[in-house]
């Protein structure tokens, strides 16, 4: 076949987010000589950060949207049928929950011949009230009958849907979930004069103790564990410095919440990071307090830069921190747990950075972008031949 293969990427909103920036990292990364790329977003978009996705086509449908919406998700569904038959795509690449029923269920009743969705996260975590958790995982399952391929970013996430019973093992697929390695796999001379560099932009001495963290600032990051546990820390630390660096919804309650707590002087928020490298450098101890999550990139940004990590037990952390190797792993919401393991690995300087080195060792060519994207690109091709459909590159 001479004719491009036509993908049709659709993902509910494009945000500032790691599933987000994955996505947007497959559609520009795919080879345009074998592909034309096209990406569908939500109406409830950041329409700044979706002007990065350069060399494809993007289309924008008001009407999907992220919660619950009857009339908008009806005219959304047949608004993306009429795409997609318009587009003929040859496949049909879902993201995230609202994205992924609907997209699939047009994709499936278009006669699509590959439908595919990736896992960045589960739908129906413990956080959900459980009616919800069971509607959703009830949708799952009818989805996965549209489903020609689940690739999951997460051995554990692939596990929590096997379990639910959505779709069959020999379906799916763990590709990771890949960012430019390059940037945080630095020698430790470099890591130690950027981290100086960060303190000094920020007017923070080199002897103060540096936690952070890195999210979206939304509900489900768990931000308010985090201060929580900061407010333990300088009770024991008090020149203890907290970076959080993100944006979102969740930003001024998170602000007042220091106030509450009395240590606004301790919090600095750092907003939207493009050198978040350079910031998490700086940090002495790296925290993620997410109740739900696929595979946190971010986890595997800190460990590539030799951090020690604090966590709590969501999705998919178990695979990139080994408890009391590399860091803690701690239950959900537990944060006596966080602030004391945090103070211990303050107090305890040399084990602290044995633990962040061990973490260096745990980072493998699996998780560059450019590793992503081929893997994908493969999974395409060889499922379009099962389906009897060739192709070549096109000039």
């Amino acid at each position: 076949m001479k004719e491009k293969i036509r993908v049709l990427h659709v993902i509910t909103r494009l945000v500032a987010g790691g599933a987000d920036e994955n996505t947007l990292a497959t559609v520009q990364g795919l080879d345009k000589s074998f592909y034309q790329v096209d990406l569908l977003i939500g109406g409830q978009s950041d329409f700044v950060f979706a002007s990065q996705s350069t060399g494809v086509r993007l289309i924008t449908l008001a009407e999907l949207v992220r919660d619950p919406a009857p009339i908008n998700d009806g005219i959304a569904l047949c608004k993306l049928m009429h795409l997609i038959r318009k587009g003929r795509y040859h496949i049909v690449h879902t993201h995230t929950a609202k994205a992924g029923i609907l997209g699939r269920l047009a994709g499936f009743l278009c006669s699509t011949p590959l439908v595919i969705h990736t896992l960045h996260g589960s739908t129906f975590h413990d956080s959900l009230h459980p009616l919800r958790s069971r509607f959703y995982r009830l949708l799952e399952r009818l989805a996965a009958r549209a489903t020609t391929q689940f690739v999951s970013v997460g051995e554990d996430l692939r596990e929590i849907y096997l379990d639910a019973r959505i779709g069959q093992a020999d379906r799916y697929i763990t590709i990771r979930s890949g960012f430019e390695l390059e940037r945080f796999q630095l020698q430790r001379s470099e890591v130690a004069e950027r981290g100086r560099r960060m303190r000094d932009s920020l007017g923070i001495p080199a002897h103060h103790p540096l936690v952070g963290t890195v999210g979206r600032l939304e509900k489900r990051k768990g931000h308010v564990y985090f201060l929580q546990a900061a407010c333990q820390v300088v009770k024991h630390l008090p020149d203890t410095v907290f970076l959080i660096a993100g944006d979102g919804p969740a930003g001024r309650d998170l602000t007042q919440q220091t106030r509450k707590l009395g240590i606004e002087k301790n919090v600095r928020f750092l907003g939207y990071r493009y050198d978040i490298e350079d910031v998490m450098a700086a940090m002495d101890v790296f925290v993620l307090t997410s109740l739900w999550e696929g595979l946190p990139r971010v986890l595997v940004q800190a460990a590539a830069l030799g951090k020690p990590i604090v966590s709590f037990d969501s999705e998919g952390v178990r695979e990139v921190v080994i408890d009391g190797d590399n860091g803690f792993v701690l239950p959900l919401r537990d944060v006596q747990g966080l602030g004391e393991r945090i103070v211990q690995l303050m107090k305890d300087r040399p084990a602290a950075c044995k633990m962040g080195e061990r973490g260096r060792a745990l980072v493998t060519a699996d998780w560059d972008v450019a590793t992503m994207v081929q893997r994908i690109s493969d999974l395409y091709k060889q499922l379009l031949l099962r389906k009897g459909i060739t192709f070549e590159p096109f000039s």
